[in-house]
């Protein structure tokens, strides 16, 4: 089934900014999906359609096949959880645990059905012990799980995420990373992530969508987009650094030139054993 669908999806702003200029965009269910592109590219826009947050100028939006209304919004916003580039636009309550079960509280649970979502919310973001301190006072990867946990607690079927890892340190975006594709492998969700870091992109993305200018100017597999390193380049886009690093290394070396530069430093450190062991050969 398709997750997000859209349909010669266009956007203009009040202000006359054409943000977005007939989007055709699919999502698979269970799918992970990286949103590239530079500042201003519609990234933003976008995913604030997937929903309702905004609605389209003109063309159509799908989540799981329903087309996004206005009459329909409530309902989709229980599939579609969104989580915000900046936390504090998304963190208002009291504490932690009141934050978690608003959304819940929405839904019109039961007190022991919500109580049972936001303690397992709180244990799967590992937020232990802050259940009841102000959300002002968290660090900001504390923020950052926290607003996941009150998505998570309204238990969609699709997570869309803003920059998830801006202004984090790697250890604690790498925490998170985890944590999202152990939600994917797991509760099957499907993940949608618009994000600048295109190092983290080959770690999750299955699929690679670039915009510009609020048009999609490429999109598919990570190895076949970031290929094509001219078009990234012009984007205001970089290769992730190890890709950058065997580009590099091609130049003074035939025998990388034969291969698929790697993404990732699992891929190049399969490619260097490769070449010890073909150079061990010779």
């Amino acid at each position: 089934m398709k997750a997000i669908e859209t349909i010669n999806l266009s956007y203009t702003y009040a202000d006359g900014t054409k943000a977005l200029q007939n989007i055709n965009f699919t999502v698979q269910q269970g799918e992970n999906i990286a949103l590239l592109g530079p500042n201003g590219a519609g990234k933003s826009t976008l995913l604030h359609h997937f929903n309702g947050l905004l609605m389209p100028t003109s063309g159509k939006v799908y989540v799981l096949e329903k087309e996004v209304t206005k009459k329909n919004i409530d309902e989709i916003r229980q599939k579609v959880g969104l989580v915000f580039q900046d936390p504090d636009d998304q963190l208002f309550a009291r504490t932690v645990s009141q934050d978690i079960a608003f959304g819940p509280t929405n839904l019109g649970l039961s007190r022991s059905e919500i109580e049972e979502r936001v303690k397992w919310a709180i244990e799967v973001t590992e937020l232990q012990g802050l259940e009841n301190k102000a959300p002002q006072n968290l660090s900001t990867g504390q923020k950052k799980r926290a607003a996941i946990a009150g998505v998570l607690a309204m238990k969609p079927e699709i997570i869309i995420l803003d920059e998830p890892m801006a202004n984090l340190d790697p250890r604690t975006a790498s925490k998170i990373l985890k944590l999202l594709l152990q939600f994917n492998k797991e509760l099957g969700l499907t993940l949608i992530i618009a994000t600048h870091d295109v190092d983290l992109v080959p770690l999750f993305a299955d699929e690679i969508c670039i915009l510009s200018k609020g048009q999609i100017v490429t999109q598919g597999p990570p190895q076949e987009v970031f290929a094509k390193t001219d078009l990234i380049r012009s984007m205001d886009l970089r290769l992730p650094r190890i890709t950058h690093l065997f580009e590099i290394l091609s130049k003074r070396n035939q025998l990388l030139t034969n291969k698929q530069f790697p993404l990732t430093i699992g891929e190049a450190r399969r490619q260097i054993l490769e070449l010890i062991e073909t150079n061990s050969k010779h």
